[in-house]
């Protein structure tokens, strides 16, 4: 089979036999075309979309996983959290919303399903009804440093980033170990184009896993502050 045929039977029937026989097929005329200087705009758009569906599958595969780890092991709580992502990430978030408002309707003051329901819903961008989510557990949390950096999440989904800035500062105070809300802290700061600051963000990161000999979760927090401090030279900003 040609490598059209391939793609096609991949999208059709997801048998890896076919992505693996058609990816060097593609990748082999995308470079004999650039290496005549004569890139293939349709070529390339084929191979990106063989690349998506496996992409796909893939995470199909995953999300499998995830719902035989959360069988197995119901009272873990990251698997949850991986679950949703991936959901989101094929555009299928009334699953977990679903799945989430039973489980929170079912054990009423849960403050752990509620937490799940507020990811839920964030995953979707709802910020509205993760909003009042939020602010049901909150009523019986107040220091709940999760539901707290949720409402991060909604303030910054709605153009407050501010009040999404202190909320990821409480939540780092109340949970000094979770460096979640400095992540989100530093995308924020570089979408408001507030460089420094979010170079901070991303010192911090690395400083908490070099001094934990987290060299692996230190690399790429150690390039973006690198990034940072480019960008901020070059714009003749003192910054750093």
């Amino acid at each position: 089979m040609d490598k059209d045929e391939l793609l096609e039977r991949y999208e059709a029937l997801g048998e890896e036999a076919d992505f693996l026989a058609a990816k060097p097929l593609f990748e082999r005329d995308i470079r004999d075309r650039d290496r005549r200087g004569q890139p293939d705009p349709l070529l390339l758009r084929q191979y990106g979309y063989l690349l998506e569906c496996h992409g796909r599958y893939t995470i199909r595969r995953a999300v499998e996983q995830y719902e035989r780890a959360m069988e197995i092991d119901p009272d873990a709580d990251k698997v949850q959290y991986q679950w949703i992502a991936a959901k989101a990430s094929l555009s299928e978030q009334e699953h977990p919303i679903a799945r989430y408002r039973r489980r929170a309707a079912a054990a009423p003051g849960s403050v752990r399903e509620l937490r799940f329901l507020a990811a839920a819903y964030l995953s979707a961008h709802d910020y509205a009804a993760a909003a009042d989510v939020i602010g049901t557990g909150l009523e019986l949390a107040p220091d709940d440093w999760a539901l707290i950096a949720d409402r991060g999440q909604v303030r910054a989904g709605t153009g407050d980033a501010d009040g999404a800035l202190a909320d990821w500062r409480r939540a780092l105070e109340l949970d000094p170990e979770e460096l979640s809300p400095v992540y989100s802290s530093a995308f924020l700061l570089e979408r408001e184009g507030r460089l420094a600051e979010a170079a901070q963000a991303w010192r911090h990161i690395v400083e908490f896993s070099e001094s934990r000999g987290w060299e692996l979760t230190a690399a790429w927090p150690r390039q973006e502050l690198q990034r940072l401090r480019g960008l901020l030279s070059g714009n003749g900003d003192p910054g750093e």
